[in-house]
């Protein structure tokens, strides 16, 4: 029942409606009964999102980072809403129940909410935060709500009036009753309390292979996974605790802009043990190792030559590994002269912190997320 008031609460915040209140209330409400057929159209369209994600490799349903996930659903009517004592109609109309309209809601999934729902179905441990926590971050957050107040949180104070409208079985969707009564005593406010947490940073260092071997549909499945790391790392800390920084090579390596990083290069070299020790020389020089959570991910088609591969396993083992909590390096449609996973592997299987993933269609993306962050 608490997951069904959640997502119909939900939807009630992202209609907008204001909410007004009698002055007397003097019920007792307990009641245990389902809220009916409204929120299934809410929960199936969220399965159905998630499951994209998870079984297709849609990734692209996240849309840009840490941004909201729009749903839109058919045939749903919102309920009728009654505001005032037992019996006295206020300020709402209405019409049947959900789906007997013919129209559409449109609402947004928090970034956060789907973020959890991916994570609990991949099984995703949360990101363990390393380092001193040096810097204390300082705000001022709404941990506890109270009967008065002067900020309203219109969810909590839904999702009570909901069970108070169960109670008074005005509520009833299996009867064909979806009128709303809103109690005074209904309403809760945000209570600020000052808090003080260390603030954890993250950097993370995203390598790719622009040579003229690395184009097309390989570019596209680096972005859909680039764009998860992002979004997933951002979850765990906190968006304005991450930096996200881009590197690429073919003969040499260089920083660039996010948007440069999907552009293919036209020298036709390949030589990738430049970037790993160009993001060394970055988190070492411009960052403090002991208070900074260190990811870097390589994308390539794994076509090096012995003496490259050989390069980037000695500056993974002396230089990276000690001070990085993750390490992913992923092979991309890898070809037939693709040695680079096969050279690391033999000094770093099943290691915890480098983790080797092949990524062939977008239907392996899930499976190459979960070798990157699920418990070894």
């Amino acid at each position: 029942m608490q997951q069904n008031i959640e997502v119909i609460a939900d939807i009630f915040c992202a209609l907008k409606t204001p909410l007004r209140f009698p002055m007397y209330v003097t019920d007792q409400i307990n009641s245990s009964e389902s809220e009916g057929a409204f929120n299934e159209f809410v929960e199936e369209q969220l399965e159905n999102l998630v499951d994209a994600i998870l079984t297709e490799g849609d990734l692209e349903n996240f849309g840009e980072r840490g941004s909201d996930i729009l749903v839109e659903m058919d045939d749903i009517v919102a309920p009728t809403f009654v505001y005032g004592d037992e019996g006295e109609e206020g300020g709402g109309s209405g019409g049947g129940g959900p789906g007997s309209g013919g129209g559409k809601i449109r609402f947004n999934v928090p970034f956060r909410y789907l973020m959890e729902r991916v994570s609990r179905s991949l099984k995703l441990p949360r990101l363990v935060k390393q380092g001193h926590g040096k810097i204390k971050e300082v705000s001022y957050e709404f941990k506890t709500f109270a009967p008065s107040g002067i900020v309203l949180d219109k969810k909590r104070t839904f999702k009570r009036a909901l069970r108070t409208s169960i109670g008074m079985d005005v509520y009833a969707p299996h009867e064909e009753r979806y009128e709303f009564q809103f109690m005074r005593r209904d309403r809760r406010f945000k209570v600020p309390e000052r808090v003080e947490k260390p603030r954890f940073k993250a950097v993370v260092f995203y390598m790719g292979d622009i040579s003229y071997s690395t184009y097309g549909e390989r570019l596209h499945l680096e972005k859909r996974l680039v764009n998860f790391i992002q979004n997933w790392i951002d979850y765990n800390y906190g968006a304005k605790n991450v930096d996200h920084r881009f590197f690429v090579h073919d003969a040499e390596a260089y920083e660039v802009q996010a948007e440069q990083f999907y552009q293919v290069g036209n020298s036709g070299g390949t030589h990738a043990a430049p970037v790993y020790q160009l993001i060394h020389r970055i988190a070492t020089n411009e960052y403090d190792p002991a208070s900074t959570n260190f990811y870097g991910f390589y994308f390539g088609d794994g076509e090096l030559f012995d003496d490259d591969a050989k390069e980037i396993v000695k500056i993974l083992e002396e230089h990276l590994r000690p001070i990085f909590n993750r390490i992913g390096v992923i092979e991309v449609q890898p070809g037939r002269l693709s040695l680079l996973n096969r050279q690391i592997a033999t000094q770093f299987y099943r290691d915890s912190i480098i983790r080797l993933g092949e990524l062939n269609d977008k239907l392996e993306t899930i499976e190459v997320i979960k070798t990157l962050f699920a418990e070894h």
